[in-house]
């Protein structure tokens, strides 16, 4: 029999069959790397967790926080990772028993490798020389290979010692100043906890950053500016620490709440302080800053059912020169004109409203519509009030910028007095004053000035010593002493016709008895005349003082 021999296969099929080859090599060489790649599966601590680089071994406890997940219990390796190369690993120690079965954290105690390297050894073996201050890693490694699964540890070496580093968890708040209006400085304040905790805090609003601050003993704080827009503010901060290692980082969430701006005017065009007085039927222009752009505002009256047509906020964010009229009928007492654009929030202008036939008469020439002065139980005191030294006022200034610092003097004087503080709405309310003990009698002068250059500034005169008992001393007993007989015979009381008008027939004794008589009654008319004017002084005393009131006329009246 005669054999042929076969025929040639195809190219192409045997490049293919080569093709399938080299693949099928391929996953068995990627699914051999993945098998054999390392995992973290937590971290683990030491005991002692300090020490010094020469001791053998470095420690002799380690404790993990989950378990090597190995079906059979195995003998753990402690390696410090090559600070040059980190793929390198060097023993340290390995455990006296074997664990790590299953999932749960285990203890094991550690003796020395043969080698018996301390930790100077291996920094010195992965060369790293002296000194060898730094921070470091350590693996604990579930088998003895290189390439086993592994928990992870930092330490940190100073000088001839060593220290574990275990990250604190920190805690971040933040807060917000009060009273800013729109367009003001915003301060924005973190607290890290624990204060030692070195670092940085971002703020953000949204994803916007607003800006960095150094958190130095706990606290760090930035200004900003506020929007233009009034109505809550949230905002965030994200601690960022120095030490990684050493701290973990934090964030926390706020909200600031910015002022809208409220100004109003009468109808003569002039400012009306916080808080004011309107009679029904008055008529005010308020103008408010902070809304949204072209906006429409709503516009509401507290305490009133009246109704108002919402009003168009300008291209800046203004209501401007909004035109307002006290309605009829509304009740006496604290209201708010509010002006909104979004539900729960409002730009408010609160006053107290009067009727007509209450309302407190317009201020004299002399009234400043920018001071309000009361004693230490509320009275009102009148212009140009007589104080005692010692006496305590107190005393509201308006006008001023919001939360200005208010400088207090008093002319001629050489006391100092602390600084007012003016509010949001610019007034300083409630200060008190005392007159000092040493003050001179006569008219004296209080300054509030605002502290910047041709400020706004409130002046409240007074005067002391107005009461002078000199001016109407009583009488003497020689002024009024009508029992001494003139002993001198030259007495013009000798020849008082008084004496024989009366029809006595009496001798020259008589006479000199009527001219006793006469000087009697010329004491008594002295007498009278100097209690009359002591009492007119008295009057006049209390009168300025407000203690004494005659009729109706001299205090307004008010329901």
């Amino acid at each position: 029999m005669t054999h042929r021999p076969a025929q040639l296969r195809s190219p192409v099929a045997l490049l293919t069959s080569c093709a399938l080859l080299l693949a099928a090599l391929a996953g068995v060489v990627a699914l051999s790397g993945r098998a054999h790649a390392a995992t973290e599966l937590g971290k683990f601590t030491v005991a002692p967790a300090t020490g010094s680089i020469t001791d053998i071994p470095m420690t002799t406890s380690v404790t993990t926080s989950a378990g090597c997940n190995s079906t059979t219990a195995q003998t753990t390796v402690l390696r410090l990772v090559n600070p040059t190369t980190p793929t390198a690993l060097l023993p340290l120690a390995q455990s006296v028993t074997k664990a790590g079965v299953g999932a749960d954290p285990f203890t094991v105690a550690l003796t020395a490798t043969a080698a018996k390297p301390s930790l100077q050894s291996a920094l010195t073996s992965a060369g790293v020389s002296a000194p060898y201050d730094g921070t470091y890693t350590l693996a604990l490694m579930c088998t003895t290979s290189t390439t086993a699964d592994r928990f992870l540890a930092k330490i940190r070496v100073a000088g001839d010692t060593w220290t574990l580093l275990e990250q604190q968890a920190t805690t971040l708040a933040v807060s917000a100043a009060a009273d800013v209006p729109v367009g003001g400085d915003l301060k924005l304040t973190a607290t890290v906890s624990p204060a030692a905790a070195a670092g940085s805090v971002e703020f953000k609003n949204g994803d916007t950053s607003l800006g960095t601050a150094t958190a130095t003993n706990g606290t760090a704080e930035l200004t900003v500016k506020a929007p233009a827009i009034g109505g809550p503010l949230p905002f965030g901060a994200v601690f960022t620490p120095t030490d990684a290692d050493a701290y973990s980082s934090a964030s926390a969430t706020g909200s600031a709440t910015i002022d809208y701006v409220v100004t109003a005017k009468d109808a003569d065009g002039k400012d009306l302080t916080a808080d004011p007085t309107l009679a029904i039927g008055q008529k005010i222009k308020v103008t408010v800053k902070g809304f949204t752009p072209a906006a429409a505002a709503h516009v509401t009256l507290s305490g009133s059912t009246a109704t108002y047509p919402d009003v168009t906020v300008t291209a800046d964010g203004t209501v401007a020169d909004y035109a307002f009229t006290v309605p009829d009928q509304l009740p006496n007492g604290d209201h708010a004109l509010q002006f909104s654009e979004k539900t729960g929030i409002y730009a408010s202008l609160p006053f107290v409203s009067t009727d007509a036939a209450t309302s407190s008469p317009s201020p004299t020439a002399t009234d400043n519509p920018d001071l309000t002065v009361t004693d230490e139980d509320g009275t009102a005191l009148g212009t140009n009030p007589a104080l005692d030294p010692g006496q305590k006022v107190k005393i509201t200034a308006r006008g001023y910028t919001a939360s200005a610092t208010v400088k207090v003097t008093l002319a001629d004087s050489t006391a100092t007095f602390t600084d007012a503080k003016a509010n949001s709405a610019g007034t300083v309310d409630s200060y008190e004053f005392t007159v000092p003990s040493d003050i001179a009698d006569g008219d004296h002068t209080l300054t509030l000035a605002e502290d910047a250059t041709a400020a706004h500034s409130v002046t409240f005169p007074f005067t002391t010593g107005g009461d002078d008992s000199s001016e109407s001393p009583s009488p003497t007993p020689s002024d009024s002493d009508s029992g001494t007989t003139p002993t001198d015979g030259a007495d013009s009381g000798g020849s008082d016709t008084g004496g024989t008008t009366g029809g006595d027939s009496g001798t020259g004794s008589a006479s000199g008895s009527m001219a006793a008589t006469g000087t009697q009654i010329g004491a008594i008319g002295l007498a009278s005349l100097a209690f009359l004017a002591a009492g007119s002084a008295l009057v006049l005393h209390m009168r300025r003082r407000g203690l004494l009131t005659f009729g109706h006329g001299d205090t307004p009246q008010h329901r």
